[in-house]
């Protein structure tokens, strides 16, 4: 994504599966049961490593992953490589795959972009022309140049509740100014009957490039004044 300075908007982009349960185990996740079935190999391993009964903690060079009884969390940065998406996804999917038992309630994937302003422009005046601009009685009491301004927009999409929060955030190793878009597409499992809830959270994580290529296009559409 570029401005017409060919400058990238796109900062950043980070990517998480958060699936989540009545309760998961986590002393199932270790480094023989990890590479046993071809989820990461121990080579691929990095940092700092916790296994115990209460709590699983693990990465590799572009992927953290954080098992606790009540969710499953896999994160990883994704707009430098779409090869990261396969890899994030096929975790969940081949962890679900293995522990159809486990009480599922849902599953939400996630994507965050950071998008700064285009080149040539300030961020407090191209945040307020994007998202400030509309009869809204109350942004007329913030009518200051420091004001800065977000939006929460929702609706069904994908067999999934899309829910949208655009806010600007300071980020980055020098803390600048950027908008936050952040997705979360929420998948609910608990009215489905328990022994095909695995089946329906492996369909559902088989949409992952498909949702984060609409969260892509919403960006595009959301940062054209």
């Amino acid at each position: 994504m570029t401005d017409k300075g060919g400058m990238s908007l796109i900062e950043n982009t980070v990517s998480s599966v958060v699936i989540t349960a009545q309760a998961f185990n986590p002393s199932i996740f270790t480094e023989t049961w990890l590479a046993e079935n071809g989820i990461i190999a121990p080579q691929d391993l990095t940092g700092t490593k916790v296994f115990s009964p209460g709590v699983a903690q693990f990465q590799t060079p572009k992927i953290q992953v954080l098992v606790i009884p009540p969710k499953m969390q896999i994160t990883s940065q994704i707009h430098e490589s779409t090869t990261l998406l396969t890899t994030a996804s096929q975790i969940a999917i081949k962890t679900v795959r293995l522990l159809p038992h486990t009480p599922y309630q849902g599953l939400g994937l996630n994507f965050d972009f950071f998008v700064t302003q285009p080149n040539g422009q300030e961020f407090n005046a191209y945040n307020r022309a994007l998202l400030g601009g509309n009869d809204y009685k109350l942004f007329q009491e913030f009518s200051s140049q420091d004001a800065k301004f977000g939006r929460y927009l929702s609706k069904d999409h994908g067999g999934a509740r899309l829910k949208l929060d655009i806010k600007p955030v300071k980020a980055g190793p020098d803390k600048k100014d950027l908008l936050k878009f952040s997705f979360n597409y929420d998948h609910n499992v608990e009215n489905i009957d328990p022994g095909k809830r695995a089946d329906a959270l492996i369909k559902f994580i088989e949409t992952y490039d498909a949702l984060r290529e609409h969260a892509e296009t919403l960006v595009n559409l959301g940062i054209t004044l």
